[in-house]
């Protein structure tokens, strides 16, 4: 005697699709009859008519809600089995479907699955029904990453969590089953009345939705997404909310990422716009601070208050550099070099930036690591962690710089120090643009920034790890290179007295700045002449050239010639004029080609002794 053959009913708004589907469910070797239905209307007309063995429906029709589907099917056939079909739902809508009473899901990426999920939902007796939905349930949120949970809404127990709660949170998942284990105990305290307002609406009876973060007990800090469901009581049965939580630390990341650009775009303008003229004025005052100082009828009191603005003058320096720094986005310019020989180098230069207070120790890597690297930048990078390191270490205290690797294609730097750690609440924001925890005046917010900003254009990374009360140790990972280290000499000037011989054209529209440079000038010896701009220094030219040994020239200057053009044009007229030029913009702003007729380019502001060995060196 033959079987009948099974009527299927296929929800498919796709032809293609719903060939593709029928050819797969073909594979179960039953007699399959289908019919497809594309819309709301035609599904609701066939469900009603009935003579329906199997339903496989996509829960992605336009104008057509999936779960309204399924309810609609459960009603009216409560024996037929219901499989899911789609390419287009989340974890949690299928779950929330399984849950509802659907037999089977199948991703339309894996319709091989599809002939058994089909023989297992018509032999089985009671397929449709929701308990072997609840075994399903079971046996998706086992293999789903995202973590599942079911909990009581009125005591806030957790009653069930899938077992990638504990490679999320990082804690196994007995500690929430323990008496008094909570779901919030992980959560950042600040986040908790939002999850806390979640948790209401479940308990009222409406779907939920939070993000918040957890903190590990490794020390890293997750972001979570969080979807709550009310599940519809049973007669006798106590209330229960099931949810969803997926890791969503990555996509954060990435949302956070042109924010960050944006502000880096600010941070540029406001740098470019006052740079020139701020590091004009700290000349000045620097400057003639400096020239004080060395005067011997100073007295004490008056050396001690000089010695405070100087002091005063060399933080705003040190902030315009960090604001030109983190603002400009030029390339790296690296060299290749042994990373233990230059972080060796680095230790000595930060034993005397950070004092007695702070012990520095350095240790080697075994394998000599070689990176390629701009050593300015890496230089920047170091101090801006010992810096850091050093402001939570008060009371002193040590500070470990080692080199590590290489290994899995890096090798990196370990600073690590002996402060007060960093708490979780802080720990997500550290590398943000201008947050600080400092005392105003402090801090910019612009070291740790500024450093994980120079890594990444070295395509490394930066990764931190902290205990409050023990402690942080911050590193850095470069990639590891074969090739040869670089051997390119870097250039030095010699150190000029008060012996200097030669003819300075000086060539500075700010006045206090050229008065400043020319008196500096005149102290060291030289013959000195000035103009304050480039059309001027023509004309002093025109009578006093052959003499001029040496131009020193602001790059930007009123009229229609720069700096740079008039270097050009006296060095067409006297081949071996030597130039030094000055810039209050950073020196990545001048261009390389005209800047290569310049012999030395001496970044505003300057004290007086590097402008004293910078024209000594050039004139030697």
């Amino acid at each position: 005697m033959n079987r009948e053959p099974l009527r299927v009913l296929n929800l498919e708004a796709d032809p293609e699709e719903h060939d593709r589907v029928r050819r797969h469910a073909a594979a179960a070797g039953l007699d399959l009859v289908f019919e497809r239905v594309a819309d709301r209307l035609e599904f609701e007309t066939a469900v009603r008519r009935g003579g329906i063995d199997l339903i496989l429906a996509d829960h992605a029709i336009p104008g057509f809600d999936g779960m309204i589907a399924l309810e609609s099917a459960l009603l009216r056939l409560p024996g037929v089995p219901y499989i899911m079909v789609s390419d287009s739902i989340g974890e949690d809508r299928a779950a929330a479907g399984l849950r509802a009473g659907a037999r089977d899901f199948v991703h339309k990426d894996r319709l091989e699955s599809l002939p058994a999920a089909i023989l297992e939902a018509v032999q089985e007796p009671g397929g449709g029904g929701p308990g072997e939905a609840e075994d399903r349930f079971r046996e998706m949120a086992e293999t789903i990453p995202d973590v599942f949970w079911a909990g009581d809404p009125g005591t806030g127990q957790v009653l069930y969590v899938s077992p990638a709660y504990e490679t999320i949170w990082g804690r196994p998942p007995d500690t929430l089953f323990a008496p008094g284990g909570r779901w919030p105990e992980a959560v950042l305290t600040e986040d908790r009345p939002a999850l806390a307002a979640a948790a209401a609406r479940l308990r009222a009876g409406s779907p939920s939705q939070v993000e918040y973060r957890i903190l590990r007990p490794d020390g890293a800090v997750r972001w979570i997404l969080d979807r709550g469901f009310p599940v519809p009581g049973r007669p006798g049965a106590a209330p229960r909310v099931v949810g969803v939580a997926a890791d969503v630390t990555e996509r954060r990341r990435l949302e956070t990422e042109p924010v960050q650009a944006q502000k880096v775009e600010l941070v540029g303008k406001l740098a470019t716009g006052i740079a020139h003229d701020f590091n004009n004025l700290l000349t000045i005052i620097s400057g003639y601070v400096s020239m004080l100082l060395e005067k011997d009828t100073v007295s004490p009191a008056a050396a001690e208050a000089l010695k405070r603005v100087y002091s005063a003058s060399n933080q705003a320096t040190g902030l315009v550099r960090q604001l030109q720094m983190f603002s400009r986005r030029r390339a790296p310019r690296p060299e290749v070099v042994d990373l233990n020989l230059e972080v060796e180098m680095i230790a000595v230069l930060l034993r005397r930036l950070l004092g007695e207070s702070v012990a520095v120790e350095f240790e080697p890597a075994a394998g000599a690591p070689r990176v390629s690297v701009d050593l300015v930048m890496l230089e920047q990078v170091l101090i801006n962690l010992a810096v850091n390191a050093r402001d939570a270490m008060r009371g002193g205290g040590r500070l470990m710089v080692s080199v590590f690797g290489p290994a899995d294609g890096h090798a990196g730097i370990a600073v690590r120090d002996t402060g007060g750690g960093i708490p979780a609440d802080i720990l997500p924001r550290i590398f943000e643009p201008f947050f600080t925890t400092k005392a105003e005046g402090r801090g910019t917010g612009l070291g740790l920034a500024t450093a994980r900003d120079l890594v990444q254009r070295h395509d490394g990374r930066i990764e931190v790890e902290t205990a409050v009360g023990v402690g942080s140790v911050f590193r850095v990972f470069l990639p590891v290179t074969t090739a040869e280290p670089s051997t390119v000499p870097a250039p030095r000037i010699r150190s000029g007295g008060r012996q200097g011989r030669g003819t300075v054209l000086l060539v500075e529209d700010e006045l206090n700045v050229r008065e400043f440079a020319g008196a500096v000038l005149q102290q060291e010896g030289y013959a000195l002449l000035q103009a304050k701009s480039a059309e001027d220094a023509l004309e002093v030219w025109r009578w006093h050239g052959a003499r001029i040994d040496l131009l020193l020239t602001d790059v930007v200057l009123p009229g229609e010639l720069s700096g740079l053009d008039l270097a050009a044009a006296l060095q067409e007229m006297k081949p071996d004029l030597k130039v030094i030029l000055t810039s209050g913009y950073s020196r990545e702003s001048i261009d390389p080609a005209a800047a290569a007729r310049a012999a030395f380019v001496l970044s505003k502001p300057y004290t007086p002794r590097a402008l004293a060995q910078a024209v000594a060196g050039v004139l030697a």
